[in-house]
């Protein structure tokens, strides 16, 4: 039997996007669940219906690498591209409404009046027609909500760009953890890789391994603590 990753080399893109639509789904919702409502469900559904349809393109099978697993990362990538996206429109938008707010405010000192839009306009070297797509964006966003989200202390958005010695921590600790992985009993490992690769949750890992749920949680506590003493260095097992 050819491995896994082969014989998801054999089948077409459009093939592996019909067949991984609920991975899409799954990480759309899991990120809307952090963002909040905030968010349109619709938008977040279609960006990871993207993300899955640039990974198909783009998949190479390699042994060890199974098609979710780099769909995951290209659909998670491209959901948080999107969110970056609207967090630089948040804060611009914030600025042009700080910015509004103070020549409304010098204006009514000078005028000793509420300033007409025309005035304002021309304060801030906007046409009328721009104040008023302004005007509008400040509605359209609820900025104060958005910035309460979109920071740059977020982890979402923080910048993760890694220096040397991240990388090499990150590539010890992957060397450890396939380590400690390869020896775990033959289920564990199979918990694991269904539920943080493929993402299945515990019901559907249940009904893959014929056992309820409450064993399957059993399963997959008792594999992190096997893999949390292999990376302590507690052979003691």
């Amino acid at each position: 039997m050819l491995p896994r990753a082969y014989r998801e080399q054999a089948l077409s893109p459009n093939n592996l996007v019909e067949s991984h639509l609920n991975l899409a789904r799954r990480i759309a919702w899991h990120i809307h669940g952090r963002v909040g409502k905030r968010v349109e469900i619709e938008d977040l559904l279609q960006v990871a219906y993207i993300g899955l349809m640039d990974a198909a393109r783009r998949y190479v099978a390699q042994p060890g690498t199974p098609f979710s697993a780099y769909a995951g990362i290209r659909i998670r990538g491209a959901l948080m591209d999107h969110l970056r996206a609207l967090a630089g429109q948040a804060r611009g938008t914030l600025q042009m409404q700080t910015k509004i707010r103070a020549a409304e405010s010098r204006l009514e000192q000078s005028l000793m009046r509420r300033p007409r839009e025309d005035e304002i306009a021309q304060a801030l070297s906007l046409t009328a027609e721009e104040l008023a797509h302004w005007r509008m964006e400040f509605d359209v966003h609820q900025q104060k909500s958005l910035d309460e989200v979109y920071t740059d202390q977020s982890l979402i958005f923080r910048d993760r760009a890694p220096s040397a010695e991240d990388n090499l921590a990150q590539e010890m600790l992957k060397r450890q953890l396939r380590n400690g992985v390869a020896n775990l009993p033959e289920r564990e490992a199979l918990v694991l890789q269904l539920y943080y690769v493929e993402e299945l949750n515990v019901y559907e890992i249940a009904e893959i391994l014929k056992v309820t749920t409450g064993r399957v949680s059993q399963i997959k506590k008792a594999a992190i603590e096997r893999l949390r003493k292999a990376l302590a260095g507690d052979d003691d097992d």
